[in-house]
């Protein structure tokens, strides 16, 4: 029988709670539906992140009926002749599921995740699956963990139609894993500019690398002064040019070294923290893409909106991009 962990959560005393508070691990909840991608994400977090920290909980949503068995399902001969079978392909159903939460399980307790940290949710699907991963997601997590499959590269946008989209999308005061492949590298770059999510992100990365000994960048792309110009309202001189150069130059190098510290206050030696910029550039995502993988870095993390944020959008340009393209890499989402 699974144990559902939520359960079990919920019998622990107040006052014990407020105890444990101090050296709370990082809840972390891992989408599981059986796929190489899913498996990817649970060896990224058991490989890359320092298991004491951490509490996982192992989610699979046991999919619905084929449509065929809910049309069919209403009609008397149905339930007289496949009442039978259609039960057993229900308990067929929780038996997979049942199989692939024990792997995903042993995966976390040989990289030396305690065995009562890992917690299992076998579900039958009520919503549906993106969905009611997203309802689990909202029950107090500190990071929702998901296998890249299901982003399309058309047009560097999404296909919303895939459940890990749709996660994406609905996912909002939780930061978001995807986990694209099998990461191997543990360096991180944390692609930050002045934004309020950048802030969060690079708190947020604080908290979970000062248990590691993981290599940091931080890393800030700026465009290129042309297109910081509106047509024929701003004249163009040399001067004025070099003199913007200058200036963002100097608040760059302002703002990385004001994140490093903020790192370093998160518990993150000083050594393990580098900086780096980019002027000039004319594409901030294909930048960020270009040195995460020239640089051998296994992560990306940024907000999920920056400076040039457009309420509308579930989530930046930039970001949107990254994600569309980052095949090979996890990326965090930070809001």
């Amino acid at each position: 029988m699974v144990e559902d962990s939520r359960k079990s959560e919920a019998r622990i005393p107040r006052t014990l709670k407020r105890q444990a508070s101090i050296a709370k691990p990082k809840r972390m909840l891992v989408a599981v539906d059986g796929s190489q991608y899913a498996f990817h994400a649970v060896e990224y977090v058991a490989r890359h992140w320092a298991p004491s920290t951490l509490k996982v909980n192992l989610l699979y949503v046991v999919p619905a009926a084929p449509e065929v068995f809910m049309d069919l399902e209403a009609q008397v001969y149905f339930r007289q002749t496949f009442k039978g079978k259609y039960a057993q392909w229900k308990r067929d159903m929780k038996g997979v599921g049942q199989s692939l939460l024990d792997h995903a399980r042993s995966i976390l307790v040989e990289a030396n995740v305690p065995e009562n940290q890992v917690g299992l949710i076998l579900q039958e699907q009520e919503v549906g699956i993106a969905r009611d991963i997203v309802a689990e997601a909202k029950r107090g997590y500190d990071a929702v963990v998901i296998g890249r499959r299901g982003l399309s590269k058309v047009e560097g946008g999404f296909f919303l139609g895939s459940v890990c989209a749709k996660i994406i999308s609905a996912v909002r005061e939780v930061p978001v894993w995807v986990v694209g492949g099998r990461i191997q590298a543990s360096k991180l770059l944390l692609a930050v500019d002045g934004s309020e999510n950048s802030q969060k992100a690079v708190h947020y990365l604080g908290s979970f690398a000062k248990h590691t000994s993981a290599e940091i960048t931080l890393y800030h792309v700026v465009r290129q002064l042309s297109l910081t110009y509106a047509t024929n309202l701003i004249p163009r001189s040399e001067k004025r040019e070099q003199k913007w150069l200058t200036k963002i130059t100097r608040d760059t190098e302002s703002m990385l070294s004001e994140y490093a510290e903020r790192l370093e206050k998160a518990g993150v030696s000083p050594s393990r923290i580098n900086t780096k910029y980019t002027l000039e550039s004319s594409s901030r995502s294909a930048d960020i893409l270009r040195e995460a993988r020239a640089g051998n870095y296994g992560t990306i993390v940024l907000g999920r909106r920056g400076l040039s944020q457009v309420r509308q959008f579930i989530i930046g340009r930039v970001t949107s991009k990254v994600i569309s393209q980052a095949d090979g890499l996890a990326v965090w989402l930070v809001s």
